[in-house]
């Protein structure tokens, strides 16, 4: 159950910085776009 755990916190912890990583990259081009 242990082993269970701490896949489960992995895989989270590595969906929450890929989520982060896309979040940041989506508001880089969303700036870049928007040079007037």
């Amino acid at each position: 159950m242990l082993a269970w755990a701490i896949a489960i916190s992995i895989v989270l912890g590595t969906l929450v910085k890929l989520a982060i990583n896309l979040a940041i990259a989506y508001a880089i081009t969303k700036k870049a776009n928007h040079k007037d």
